[in-house]
């Protein structure tokens, strides 16, 4: 499909217009032009309208055997769309959680499938989303990159390289990368 798409991210953080078509049909708007999305795959030769991005895993000492995983994926279809399984080949087992606060305790649940409203972006991050990696087939480090397999509701996968990396420290949101331009009049 050589035809330009144009469609609204109502996931950016200001409602950027899509207006690049990328050769095998990945949507990204302006402010994640920079980003490598990574499409999901259906079963027709066509790719489908979620893309994952800006997909890490935090470096974990030595033995440790949970991992977790964070990405954003966005849903640039017209139709609600849902993550119902997680997989990956270096890991004995994936599955998705919520994490929260509760009477001050730190807990987690687990999601059968996480819904990817029409037009937008779900964060899986510290302290929220995430994916749980169980049992490390080999320890990763800095550099290293883990293979993730998403399949969605209507059987399609969503193939996602993220790459493990130290933890950022926190501070103040740098919007700079985006490419927004956020000057008040």
């Amino acid at each position: 499909m050589t035809s330009s798409i144009r469609k609204t991210c109502l996931g950016c953080l200001t409602g950027a217009i899509l207006a690049m078509s990328q050769p095998q049909g990945a949507l990204a708007c302006e402010a994640h032009a920079g980003h490598a999305p990574q499409t999901a795959t259906t079963k027709t030769a066509t790719q489908g309208p979620v893309m994952a991005m800006d997909a890490w895993v935090p470096v974990a000492p030595p033995g440790v055997k949970a991992h977790a995983a964070y990405l954003v994926l966005m849903n640039h279809g017209a139709g609600l769309r849902a993550v119902t399984a997680v997989h990956s080949p270096q890991y004995a087992s994936a599955a998705m959680h919520a994490s929260q606060v509760k009477d001050g305790v730190n807990v987690m649940q687990h999601l059968a499938q996480v819904d990817l409203p029409a037009g937008s972006s779900v964060a899986f991050k510290p302290h929220g989303l995430h994916i749980m990696l169980m049992g490390p087939k080999k320890p990763m480090a800095s550099g290293d990159k883990v293979e993730l397999s998403l399949t969605l509701d209507d059987g399609s996968t969503v193939a996602v390289t993220a790459h493990v990396r130290k933890r950022q420290p926190a501070g103040p949101m740098n919007h700079d990368h985006m490419g927004h331009d956020h000057k008040g009049s």
